[in-house]
């Protein structure tokens, strides 16, 4: 990634010289009007043993605070922006996430939902600025969390999923619920909206994929189709909490890819499969457009600025404030 660039306008320049030199003039006549009432009312040098040689220093400082805040005020004004590589969303997503029995297999570390959980996690906190939902599905579909701008929330959401009952992998349910959910939120009609959809099996439960797709065809909803499997034929122990609910070990490839292409074909979206520990995270940024990222810091010099004036304030009110 590129270092990041600062850019900003340089019309305010000459303001920004002339604000500095009017605060350090009145600055000046300012202390000078003082030692004269001093010297008027008092003994001057005797004040000074007094208060301690700090007084000018201090004096200074507040008059740092000042100019430190003429120049947050024009930088403010200068529309000062950080330019940097990043990626960005162009669309509001809804997650929906197989949590049916065999995504509870350890082929990978900890488990397929598990690898799926942390990949989620690490493709959030590269978008701003964009709703997202979660819906899971096992033999039917249930909404977590409907499409929200709170990250936190979401990732709270996402590291609880587990496997859940009943047994079966809906993924028509999911389509439909995930649809639903978008077309029902709040969301701009000028920004796309895709269903990001991982799964490692094929739909057994609930509606047809042909139905699920049917229903969505006048909403425009992309779905990005994302399968969890392997390229080669692995038979892994059944986790000891599943034995119990009388789950069997998957045997790969066992993922429905042509059901999958179906998916991202006819909804003009996109198809990937993960088979291997590095290609879940190009899975998921394929959501994504990496590109250079403009963001203002006008929220970040008002917060500085703030803090300046009340610094400021603060020095005026104390035992710091010079003298008149």
């Amino acid at each position: 990634m590129d270092i990041p660039q600062i850019v900003y306008s340089d019309k305010y320049i000459n303001l920004m010289v002339l604000l500095l030199g009017l605060v350090l003039v009145l600055y000046f006549l300012s202390r000078l009007s003082a030692r004269k009432r001093v010297l008027t009312f008092g003994n001057f040098e005797t004040l000074e043993k007094v208060l301690g040689k700090k007084m000018l220093p201090w004096s200074f400082f507040i008059l740092l605070l000042r100019i430190l805040a003429i120049i947050v005020v024009v930088l403010i004004l200068s529309d000062v922006e950080v330019i940097q590589d990043g990626y960005i969303a162009k669309s509001d997503f809804v997650l929906a996430i197989d949590t049916s029995a065999s995504m509870m297999t350890p082929d990978y570390e900890p488990t397929r939902l598990g690898l799926v959980k942390e990949a989620l996690i690490d493709w959030i906190g590269k978008v701003e600025g964009t709703k997202i939902g979660l819906v899971t599905f096992s033999g039917r579909a249930y909404v977590k969390t409907k499409p929200t701008f709170d990250m936190e929330e979401l990732a709270e959401q996402i590291n609880n999923l587990h496997w859940e009952e009943p047994a079966g992998t809906a993924i028509g349910d999911a389509i439909v619920s995930s649809a639903s959910i978008l077309n029902g939120a709040d969301i701009s009609s000028r920004r796309n909206n895709t269903i990001i959809l991982v799964t490692d099996g094929r739909n057994n439960a609930g509606v047809n994929i042909s139905a699920a797709l049917d229903s969505i065809n006048e909403s425009q909803i992309k779905i990005l189709a994302i399968g969890v499997g392997s390229k080669t034929g692995i038979e892994s122990e059944v986790p000891p909490e599943l034995r119990a609910l009388n789950a069997t070990a998957s045997e790969f490839p066992n993922l429905d890819t042509v059901m999958l292409k179906r998916i991202a074909n006819e909804t003009k979206g996109d198809y990937e499969i993960i088979d291997d520990e590095d290609s879940i995270k190009h899975a998921f940024e394929t959501a994504l457009e990496y590109r250079k990222v403009t963001k203002s810091l006008d929220k970040e010099m008002l917060l500085v600025l703030a803090v300046l004036l009340l610094a400021d304030w603060a020095f005026e009110i104390t035992k710091y404030r010079p003298i008149p």
